[in-house]
This record gives C-alpha cells, structure tokens and sequence, in this order.
C-alpha cells in the first residue's frame, strides 16, 4: 500500500497522453457510454429520474490449476464480461440507498444475481442485456425509495444526519487493454507439471489426509462510466499458487496446514527448488503436530509473527476504520467517536494504501488506481503515533468525513460499500525478535504464567461489528508454539483458537518489531469478495484469550491411505 509512486505518476501521464487514440479504437467504452447517455435521458422522463447513475464492467479471464497427491484434478480456463449498473434516484440527501447496501435483491447465502453481457462487441447483443439489467434495478430502486420514504416518517431518524451521497470529480483515465503477451503468461502446462510435482511430496507421509496444490492466474480489465462524465479502463493481474496439507489426529481434530505465494505475473513467483523446500518444511510441522498436545483455555500474554498480526490487523482493526460502516446505526461503530484520541499505542502508525503496488519486497493484492465509484484512490492515514485520524470512505458521507478517499469496492453484481485495500502497520520503535522474545517472557513472569505463546501462521479469521449481537473476533491460527519462561524449548501445540473483543485487545498491545510479515488474500464482506494485503511487523501483546479448537466428528481413517504398491504383480 505504498511505494513506486513515481513510477505510477509516469505511468499515469503515459495514459493520458494516449487516451485519447486508444479509446477510441475501444469499442466497449463507446457503447457504454452512449446507452448510459440515453438510458438516463428515458429514465429522466419518468416519475422518480435518476439524479445519478453509472455503468461497471468487469472482464475477466481466468485459469486454474489442481492437482492432489501428484495427480493433475483439473485444468480451466474461464472469461466472462458481468455488468453491474447503480441507480439512484431522490437526491443527493435522501436516495433509495439510504442505510442500503445494494441496490438490487439479495440472497443471504447467494448473494445479487450476476448480470453477464455478451464477450464480443456486437452493440446490439450488448444494448439488450444492459437494458434488460437496468430496467430489472430502476424497479427495485423505485421500490425501494418509496419504502425508504414512507419509512422515514415513521420511525427514528438515524444518528449521522450526513447526505446519502456526495459529489466527486468526475476523471476520465484509460489503459491499454492486455497485451497478447499478458494475457497468455500462464503456462497452464507448465504449471499443470509444477503442482503435480509439489503435491506429490505428500505421498511421502502416509498420515497426511489431504495433499492439495492450486494455482490462478487472473486478467481483469474494469470500466466505468457515470451520468457525471467519468470513463475509466483499467487492469489488473494476479497469479497465485496455493499449496494445502491436512492432518487428522486419533481425538478427530483436523490439522491443517497452507502455503501461499503470490505475484502480479507468474515470473514473479518463487521457485521450484524453494516452493518444494517449503511444502516438505510444511509437511515436516504437520507431523509434529499429530502428536502435539491440544491448547488449554488460557488468558496472558503473547507474541504474534508480522504474518500473524497482519491478519489480526485486518479482522479486529481495519473492519472497524471502513467508513460507510459509522452511516448504520445498526453498526457498533467502535471508533466512530475516537477521532483524535489514542486507540494504539503512541509509536503505532498505520495506514491503508491502495496506490502502493509493492511492499517489503512482495506484490499487493489489494492495488488499484481507481475504486469502484470512479475515485481515485490515496493512502490514508488512518492511524499516526497511536491516534486515529481517518476512516476508509466512499462516496457515502457521515458527520465527520463528507467526501471518498478512494476506498469503494465490490465484487461482480454488488455495489461497493468501504472496504480495506492494502493495509499497513509499522512501528516506530522497532525491536529486534530476539527483544520480543526476551520481553515476552518477562511478561509471562511478571504475570506468574508457566509460559507464553507464539503465533507463527493464520490461516484467517471473522469478526462480528453490528450491535445485535457481541463485537467480537476470531482469528484461526495454524501453527502456535508455548514459550516456556523456565528456557525449556518451545513447544508446538495444536487446537487454538484466538478470541476476545477488539478494544480490550488493542490495550494490550505493548511493543512491535521484528521480522514483517505481508499476507495476501481475499476478504468477504457485504459488497462480496475483493482481493486485499495486509501487513504489519511481529506485536508484543499483554494479554490474549484462547480457547481450544472444535473438534471434527470424524476419526482417523480405517483405511490406510493407497499408496504405490510394493507389489509387483499388481502394477
């Protein structure tokens, strides 16, 4: 969420100064741009015009890779164009998103139905299926608005009397599409013979369960248009290789285990001889922890790797920076009235930058140069020396904040609400891991605990915000360690969990240092999935809370698990 920005101004001239001869040869942004055009003049005509309305595309080409047990399990390749329009109608105070997170139905569990458009540029294939779509969402915005309006009269007015929209500038910013070379820098037979190479390596312990590689390589070219001027064409890549192995214990606890490795391009991934070192490393760990002891409840403190912290970050802190999140009062809107005090400690900063392409060496998942409303997106520093000063914001204002900082995202078929892009912890007082180690046991003395513990992999996590039920977290960790304050060696433990409630948890962070950690990811919220980093150094916690692991209901296997026979009659 940082750096290169030099190199993203020149780039960012570069695009100017030949969109002009490009778009014009983009026929896709021509044919939006003019059915955006006559669909709010028709629509203008109407008893509830839109007072503003705006086209996304999302073009899509992916390729996917499996393989189990050093056996290829499939091999696809998938494009598609989905196309979500967004119409609101009443007025920048009082609109038929009002305290609405989409403008459409949704299911719970399945989420908005995915309009898909026609993947050639024949303009009347095109029309018809945004037609269709944008007749389908006009209706429900008008039943929307006008239940949001008899509403309004009836019960109690919200807390944050901010408009429901706000205006922005309206940018016109366009990229090449891929090259043929982008498009095709996935070698799917290349890398079909890469997984099949790294699982096999689970074929080497008979006691592993589940053996599993995975790799991704996704082009994705984005458009938007708005009733306010806005044209926008930009792209993304992201290629990523996913390596899973799983365990399961004679209690029926399941262990598991991941890798991950992610870069824009596929040369940028790690490898061959490094990803197979990891993968036995990985296989190593889950042998260890078959027959490591099951964690106790246990309150005190703790140590979190970067990687770990990352991830603690994200959940328990950034959900509750996103802005949009302080419009609800349904919300517990845990920092809404702590701008300007201390929420971390006073040499903690942090921040959310979606400009930044690059950090401690590793490709941010969470980079773009415009969100999903057509604003440009900035760094935001959400928290200086321990004081919050910033949320993550749309173009949905509240009290405090009235204008977007670039941080609307969706997936394909929502509409975007605030959400985290690349978020960044640093430290100014930064210790060395060997420090925290030794400050760590000095805590557990002090707290006349037997020992500590050391968080070294997560594999995710949720957290609770609304007021209906507790603010909460859980964090899912993998690979944990007590820390023994007597100098016995550290001893690896399984079955945790990491709970506790988010203010209680940020007063207990003490110090942080040591190695950073960046973990790359998706994270699902109310406007779907959208791809995200995060990255902090190692933290010193006073005091954590955990709990053991539910158990599976399943037992170990009563099979042996078939493996090339000794035999050779049966070959």
């Amino acid at each position: 969420m940082m750096k290169t920005q030099t190199f993203r101004s020149v780039a960012l001239v570069c695009a100017l100064f030949v969109s002009v001869s490009l778009q014009a040869q983009d026929k896709l942004m021509d044919i939006l741009k003019s059915e955006l055009k006559y669909e709010m003049e028709q629509l203008g005509k109407t008893e509830y015009p839109p007072y503003y309305m705006n086209y996304r595309v999302a073009e899509t080409s992916s390729n996917v890779v499996r393989a189990s047990f050093g056996t290829l399990v499939s091999s696809t390749n998938k494009s598609v164009r989905s196309f979500v329009p967004q119409i609101r109608i009443g007025s920048y105070d009082f609109d038929n998103f009002h305290g609405q997170v989409n403008g459409v139905a949704t299911s719970f569990f399945m989420g908005p139905q995915i309009c898909y458009i026609p993947q050639t540029d024949e303009e009347l294939a095109i029309r018809q299926a945004i037609w269709s779509e944008v007749n389908d969402r006009y209706k429900y915005a008008v039943e929307t608005y006008e239940k949001l309006k008899a509403a309004d009269n009836v019960y109690t007015k919200t807390d944050d009397k901010a408009p429901d929209f706000s205006d922005a500038q309206a940018e016109k910013y366009y990229e090449e599409p891929f090259t043929a070379e982008e498009l095709n820098a996935f070698d799917a037979k290349l890398f079909e013979e890469k997984l099949k190479k790294y699982s096999a390596l689970f074929l080497e312990n008979p006691n592993i369960i589940e053996g599993e590689a995975a790799a991704s390589y996704n082009t994705t070219r984005r458009y938007f248009v708005s009733s306010e001027g806005a044209e926008i064409a930009e792209n993304s890549r992201a290629c990523r290789i996913f390596i899973s192995g799983m365990m399961r214990t004679d209690d029926g606890m399941e262990l598991p285990l991941n890798l991950s490795y992610y870069a824009f391009d596929p040369k940028g991934l790690p490898s061959d001889e490094k990803i197979m070192a990891d993968v036995r490393e990985l296989i190593a760990t889950l042998e260890a922890m078959r027959t490591a002891p099951a964690v106790e409840p246990y309150t005190g403190p703790a140590l979190l790797s970067g990687e770990a912290s990352g991830v603690f970050f994200h959940e328990i802190f950034g959900h509750r920076t996103e802005g949009q999140r302080m419009k609800r009062d349904s919300d517990g809107q845990t920092f809404k009235k702590m701008i300007g005090e201390y929420v971390l400690p006073k040499h903690f900063s942090a921040y959310d930058d979606p400009t930044l392409k690059n950090y401690n060496g590793q490709d941010m998942n969470g980079y773009y140069v415009f969100d999903d409303q057509g604003v440009r997106g900035r760094r935001v520093e959400v928290v200086k020396d321990g004081i919050l000063n910033e949320f993550l914001m749309t173009r949905v204002p509240t009290d405090e904040f009235g204008q977007s900082n670039g941080h609307a995202r969706a997936s394909e078929a929502y509409d975007p609400v605030s959400r985290q892009s690349n978020l960044v912890i640093e430290t100014s007082k930064h210790l060395t891991d060997e420090q925290l180690r030794k400050l760590l046991i000095k805590e557990a003395k002090a707290q006349k605990k037997e020992y500590a513990y050391f968080f070294k992999t997560v594999t995710g996590g949720f957290t609770q915000t609304g007021r209906m039920s507790p603010n909460s977290f859980n964090v899912t960790p993998l690979e944990v360690y007590r820390i023994y304050v007597d100098g016995r060696p550290d001893e690896l433990v399984r079955g945790v969990d990491l709970i506790g409630t988010p203010l209680s948890m940020f007063s207990s962070i003490i110090e942080g240092g040591g190695e950073v950690g960046v973990f790359t990811g998706t994270c699902g919220a109310e406007s779907g999935w959208v791809p995200v980093t995060a990255s902090s150094p190692a933290i010193l916690v006073k005091k954590v809370e955990l709990q053991r692991k539910s158990k599976s209901m399943n037992t170990v296997p009563v099979l042996e698990r078939p493996s090339v026979s000794e035999d050779p009659m049966l070959f």
